[in-house]
């Protein structure tokens, strides 16, 4: 290991000396940012006693290795300025293509310290030991005298069956970047003790996923059993929406695929999606409104189809002396066939004419299909 720097040498920074490592995080895939930006998302966490950024990354000094651990666990794959960052304690060395494998507290026989990967990252045991899952629901101490009462709740959520940590955030830190961390890093839940909170039995719960709501000084019971229904609610929700979906043909994925990313395709392959979509449109009628429903909706007549009726009805109207005469043309094609007769129904004139004959939006239909 190098030497320790001397703080007292020109150019000293903390977040560099290689004796305080373990007390240190790294923090990768970082957007540009400012060394008090980087450590105003770690603040909440504990004492921040320095920091280094660079391009991609930086790193944070802490008190102590357990203070560093427990920021390195929140903070990693949290959002940062769109940024998903990458943290974990410094000491721990990155080593990708490699499998996750549960972390044990173990040496062997030689005495060496064994290793674990978690995540794709390689670590010592001691190191593995401390990383935990994301926690579902985290209890924000605004006063540590509070301490107690916020141990009361977290036993009682976590008989709920909830992963419940309490955190004590630092006083310059706003509560809303508290929160705004611990949402980030897909925290479900945050409870907010205060001194007033003890004194009158009551919690402010914060559901933080989805829409987020806010449900402020609920007295406890209420406050716990609502996060507990919550709780178990979603994780039924959950279980349901991750039965498999039914996929689309691979070949109509892919051509749909390339119409979502707007990538030319033939005439061919647009008439295989239209097809397709055809068939789903069908299939789903069936599903929603049943077979002989979906039967009458699939063949009612087409808007156009009526149109042309309305046309024909008016051109084959009896003559107003009603004289039965055999019909001079049997259908409406026969008579656009006539390039005569559309010139005339063309004509401002003669429309004019047959206003006073007919009813005159019959007669602006047929001028609009022409």
């Amino acid at each position: 290991m190098a030497a320790q720097r001397d703080p007292a040498s020109p150019g000293y920074n903390i977040a560099q000396d290689p004796a305080l490592i373990k007390n240190r995080i790294y923090v990768g895939n970082l957007p540009r940012c400012t060394r008090e930006e980087l450590e105003s998302i770690c603040h909440p966490y504990g004492t921040v006693l320095g920091s280094l950024v660079q391009k991609n990354f930086g790193f944070v000094q802490f008190e102590d290795e357990e203070t560093a651990n427990k920021c390195a666990d929140a903070l990693n794959k949290s959002t940062f300025k769109s940024k998903i960052l990458i943290v974990r304690n410094a000491t721990i060395k990155s080593k990708t293509a490699l499998n996750t494998v549960t972390a044990k507290k173990v040496a062997n026989g030689t005495g060496q310290v064994q290793m674990a990967v978690q995540g794709g990252i390689v670590m010592s045991a001691a190191a593995a030991a401390t990383v935990v899952p994301i926690n579902d629901c985290e209890i924000i101490v605004v006063n540590r005298e509070n301490t107690k009462y916020a141990e009361f709740i977290e036993d009682r959520l976590t008989h709920s069956g909830l992963r419940v940590d309490v955190l004590f955030p630092n006083e310059d830190v706003m509560l809303g970047q508290v929160l705004s961390n611990i949402s980030a890093r897909g925290c479900l839940y945050a409870v907010l003790v205060t001194p007033q909170n003890e004194a009158h039995n009551s919690i402010t719960v914060n559901i933080l996923y989805g829409v987020p709501a806010e449900h402020r000084n609920m007295p406890q019971e209420d406050a716990i059993q609502l996060i507990a229904n919550d709780f178990r609610m979603k994780k039924q929700r959950d279980a349901a929406s991750s039965t498999p979906q039914q996929r689309h043909p691979e070949a109509i994925q892919k051509l749909i695929e390339m119409l979502a990313n707007c990538r030319p395709l033939t005439g061919l392959q647009y008439e295989c999606i239209i097809k397709y979509l055809q068939e789903q449109h069908e299939l789903q009628l069936k599903r929603e409104l049943g077979d002989a429903n979906a039967l009458v909706k699939h063949q009612t007549t087409d808007p156009e189809i009526e149109l042309q009726k309305k046309i024909l009805s008016i051109m084959n109207k009896p003559a107003v002396t009603e004289i039965n005469n055999d019909l001079m043309y049997n259908s409406f094609e026969e008579a656009k066939a006539d390039v005569r007769l559309m010139e005339l129904l063309t004509d401002g004139r003669i429309l004019k004419a047959l206003e006073n004959i007919y009813n005159p939006e019959l007669v602006e239909t047929i001028s609009q299909y022409l």
